[in-house]
């Protein structure tokens, strides 16, 4: 959703743990706001909370058997503010930001364990004058992701909740970066659908 800033993120093979010799469909890359942004409400520093649309995405099967656990790659989105809250955090005296990103998710008809794609990796970006403001995370080395088992055959679907991004802000005046927890929660008076599409077929 509007501009974006390149970022990579390491993408592997699905790991299904199922049983020997199960065959499993495509691989698929499953995103949300494929129908309408999802609004979130974010910590940035300096300023009261701001409204940012957040889109996450993530690779897995397009269905799996029931019981089957199956641990998604791929996983990454950003953050996008406006460019009125862009022009006000240029104007608090900020320019950029770095660190990693925590994407905590839920999930019906599955069960995820851990509940978060951990230490997604936010790079150093500064953000040029004027337009939107994006910060991307994606899954890297270091980062850790959650198991998802399949339950009753059907479907199953996985949400997108807080992020929380552990990182440094950018002051172009002196050239400093400082440590800020920036959290984000999804908006209370914006109807939502932070749901993955499409949902995951378990048979």
């Amino acid at each position: 959703m509007f501009s974006r800033i390149a970022t990579t993120a390491a993408v592997f093979a699905v790991a299904v743990l199922g049983t020997a010799g199960t065959a499993f469909a495509a691989t698929i890359t499953y995103r949300t706001g494929t129908a309408a942004p999802v609004v979130y409400r974010c910590s940035l520093p300096s300023l009261p909370p701001q409204p940012g649309t957040v889109e996450a995405r993530f690779d897995a099967p397009d269905s799996v058997p029931s019981g089957t656990t199956f641990t998604p790659t791929g996983v990454g989105g950003s953050i996008t503010f406006t460019p009125e809250t862009h022009e006000q955090f240029a104007a608090a005296g900020w320019d950029g930001i770095r660190g990693s990103a925590h994407l905590y998710l839920t999930t019906t008809g599955a069960t995820l364990s851990p509940p978060a794609a951990n230490n997604l990796t936010v790079p150093e970006t500064l953000f040029p004058a004027g337009g939107p403001m994006v910060i991307p995370f994606g899954q890297s080395a270091t980062s850790t992701v959650p198991a998802v088992t399949a339950g009753a055959p059907g479907t199953a679907t996985v949400s997108s909740s807080t992020v929380l991004v552990a990182g440094e802000f950018h002051r172009p005046t002196t050239g400093q970066w400082h440590a800020v927890t920036m959290s984000c929660y999804l908006h209370p008076t914006v109807p939502q659908n932070p749901v993955f599409s499409p949902a995951i077929t378990v048979s």
